[in-house]
């Protein structure tokens, strides 16, 4: 048993929030909001966000996801305060749980940045497939360009892999 929860983000949650975005391990791999961009998402309709609790009831992890079509589900966000503790697992289950077993979507997919390689296995791992790659699709904090990857899967498939998950 892993002992994470999770509950909705609140405005309350905006500064961890920033300040999870600008952690060293993060940084690099995501786009930085400010607070108010945080406060403002909040509520948006379609939009759901949660942040993962560890045993000790402590912020470790958020995930975002939003219904684009009654049939699409766009994961916007996954990220963690301690990478290697099982919080990043955890939240991507929860997120294609909701897109695929909540939501009845026929299809969930997401955007990572190509070096991000840890992310890439963790998603891999969890039966999304690589779908292609947008050449200097994400621009970072410094100016500099990296290749933004595509990764997706499709309803059968998640309860295909759901089947032999761990």
């Amino acid at each position: 048993m892993s002992g994470f929860t999770e509950r909705p983000a609140t405005a309350d949650d905006a500064a961890w929030t920033v300040a999870l975005y600008a952690a060293p391990h993060a940084r690099p791999f995501m786009q930085q909001p400010t607070e108010e961009a945080v406060r403002a998402a909040l509520g948006r309709a379609g939009l759901v966000e949660r942040i993962v609790l560890d045993a000790g009831g402590e912020r470790i992890a958020i995930w975002r996801a939003q219904l684009e079509e009654p049939w699409l589900v766009e994961i916007h966000t996954l990220a963690v305060a301690r990478p290697g503790a099982g919080a990043g697992s955890w939240a991507l289950r929860r997120a294609l749980a909701w897109a695929f077993e909540e939501q009845r979507a026929h299809k969930a997919f997401l955007y990572v940045t190509a070096a991000n390689a840890r992310a890439r296995a963790l998603y891999e791992r969890h039966g999304l497939q690589w779908e292609g790659t947008y050449r200097d699709g994400f621009r970072g904090a410094d100016g500099t360009f990296e290749d933004l990857t595509h990764y997706g899967i499709l309803d059968r498939e998640y309860a295909a892999w759901r089947t032999t998950a761990p």
